[in-house]
């Protein structure tokens, strides 16, 4: 689940010192710089919010990273082979996604919707045709045990089939 390869990022200038360096108006002076997350190195990567996803182009749009790219194809063909295996068929009509995210096991705090929109976005034109009728429910979250990986895992439904699964957990529940 976490991404691999080169970003741009930004960081404070710090002097020979090693402290940061503030312009007289007390903000950081920043400087660009290129991390690069190597999953053959035992690199733990980085996970695929927003923040990360996400490029600016020249004339001022966004577009998606390589890295992203490349994990939205793996997510996308994730998803069609669990279509396949369980005779999912593409949806026009309205669907639930319901979500539980296990961040990495790290000190970082993260928000779980922000998380999830490359993830949604893969499941497009599998699950369902736009992802304007998906229904993402959040339903948990998590940090991994330290010798498991990043993951989401997903409860997929149609939504007119929402009443009697509920109703079903209700039962169980009891």
């Amino acid at each position: 689940m976490m991404m691999f390869g080169s970003f741009k990022q930004t960081k404070a200038k710090r002097d020979e010192n090693n402290k940061t360096i503030k312009k007289p108006n007390g903000q950081y002076v920043l400087q660009k710089y290129t991390k690069v997350h190597n999953e053959m190195a035992g690199d733990p990567g980085v996970f695929p919010s927003v923040n990360h996803i996400y490029q600016r182009t020249k004339n001022g749009r966004q577009k998606l990273t390589k890295p992203a790219e490349n994990l939205l194809e793996k997510w996308n063909s994730l998803a069609q082979i669990w279509s396949y295996n369980n005779g999912w068929e593409l949806r026009s009509d309205k669907v639930v996604v319901e979500i539980t995210t296990y961040f990495p096991n790290d000190n970082k705090e993260r928000d779980t919707h922000n998380a999830i929109k490359l993830m949604m976005d893969a499941l497009e034109g599998v699950i369902y045709k736009k992802d304007s009728k998906a229904l993402p429910r959040i339903m948990d979250f998590h940090k991994v045990e330290d010798n498991d990986a990043p993951h989401f895992m997903l409860t997929i439904y149609k939504k007119e089939e929402e009443y009697e699964i509920m109703q079903s957990r209700y039962r169980e529940a009891s």
